[in-house]
């Protein structure tokens, strides 16, 4: 990470949780040409679960990701199950995106997974994205 990111970075540390989730997507929305930097500042810093949630349902609206660093960026600040519910509204109708979203995410989520419920809530998103 750049001086600029870093200085950035401890900007952020002095806000709340959701002042900081409201700059992030102000800063860096998804409709701009660096959005992904969103996704380097955010796991440095703590949210609480409604931001968790916020910023996972803002950015995924930009999935699949074109690979697994942000769906790494969102696993280590939140819960895989979060995570899932979160992501779950973000899958592609197209098959060939889901696929691509499924292959970069599928690594994430597993290397994440902290006991059996991750790892079943894990197949169970799985088996129903193939299965439409």
């Amino acid at each position: 990470m750049d001086a600029r990111l870093t200085s950035l970075c401890k900007e952020m540390l002095k806000m709340s949780s959701e002042q900081a989730a409201a700059w992030l997507m102000s800063e860096y929305p998804i409709d701009s040409g660096n959005w992904s930097e969103a996704l380097v500042l955010l796991p440095h810093r703590s949210w609480k679960k409604p931001e968790q949630k916020l910023l996972a349902d803002y950015y995924f609206k930009n999935a699949p990701f074109s690979s697994g660093k942000g769906y790494e960026a969102f696993a280590s600040v939140m819960s895989i199950k979060l995570m899932i519910l979160c992501v779950k509204s973000a899958v592609p109708k197209d098959p060939a995106r889901s696929n691509l979203m499924l292959y970069y995410l599928i690594p994430v989520l597993e290397r994440f997974a902290k006991n059996e419920s991750d790892r079943i809530a894990i197949n169970d998103f799985v088996y129903n994205v193939l299965a439409k």
